[in-house]
């Protein structure tokens, strides 16, 4: 891009909107980005006074801060003609400070995924101790500290199962089913929970909810096909089995609706 005044001034008015919105590396970025076209053209002397005087009140604001005063804590003054080595000496700050946030999201991450441990673990424990209620608690912690552990669900709503908790594992295979639409692992489980509940209701329930969400994939219907056998409505589970078929040759979880209903007499 084309270096100009307009376009000098437009980053340092970038700079003014990044700072409002306390985006302290945004207004150093475009300070830095000002700074840099600044001294790479040679401006007329009215325009060239009013970046200045723009200048002059985008490193008033850098000064105020908090994270540059821990670098500098007199601030940054405007040196005018001195440029070129503020560019530099801003693009440094800038840097040392993404440094910092950067370690801060770290630390934040290690301590968020932490705290995710220890609610399962002592989730798990209540479990053990056949304390549904207070397990279920941590458990739902766990999935509120959530930020791209999608594997959380399928795991929490497997240690349910194993406890005999089917009904309750479903708000986990549901939230697997969300977060994660072709992933086979939650609808086996969906469809095994179900058996053992014996009554899929509750299952063809969730299915048709997360449906609304995620669409009508092959798995959503290959599963419901599932469960509708279960119910014993053959007609419809052979019908919806078809449809996921025809979208995705071989799956495995249609194909054996269809295998069921041919063995019972009922395709």
């Amino acid at each position: 891009m084309t270096v100009t005044g307009k376009t000098i001034k437009e980053d340092l008015s970038r700079c003014k909107a990044a700072y409002l919105k306390n985006d302290d590396l945004r207004a150093l970025g475009m300070l830095a980005a000002a700074l840099k076209g600044f001294v790479s053209i040679k401006l007329p002397g009215t325009e060239r006074a009013e970046i200045e005087s723009q200048l002059r009140e985008a490193f008033s604001n850098i000064s105020k801060v908090p994270r540059v005063l821990k670098l500098a804590p007199k601030g940054l003054p405007y040196l005018k003609g001195q440029e070129p080595k503020l560019f530099q000496y801003v693009a440094a700050v800038y840097r040392k400070v993404k440094e910092e946030i950067e370690r801060e999201s770290l630390e934040q991450m290690r301590e968020r995924k932490l705290r995710i441990d220890q609610c399962i673990l002592k989730g798990q424990k209540l479990l053990n101790e056949d304390n549904l209620l207070e397990a279920q608690r941590n458990f739902r912690e766990a999935v509120s500290l959530r930020v791209d552990e999608d594997g959380l669900f399928p795991m929490l709503a497997l240690k349910l199962m194993d406890k005999g908790h089917f009904k309750p594992s479903l708000e986990y295979l549901k939230g697997a089913i969300e977060a994660s639409p072709d992933n086979a692992r939650a609808y086996d489980l969906l469809v095994t929970a179900s058996a053992k509940m014996s009554d899929p209701q509750p299952g063809l329930k969730l299915l048709d909810e997360s449906r609304k969400k995620v669409g009508e994939t092959p798995l959503i219907l290959a599963a419901t096909a599932q469960l509708k056998a279960q119910a014993g409505e053959w007609e419809a589970a052979c019908a919806l089995a078809g449809k996921a078929l025809e979208a995705s040759p071989g799956l495995d979880m249609a194909a054996k609706v269809l295998s069921k209903a041919k063995k019972a007499g009922k395709a």
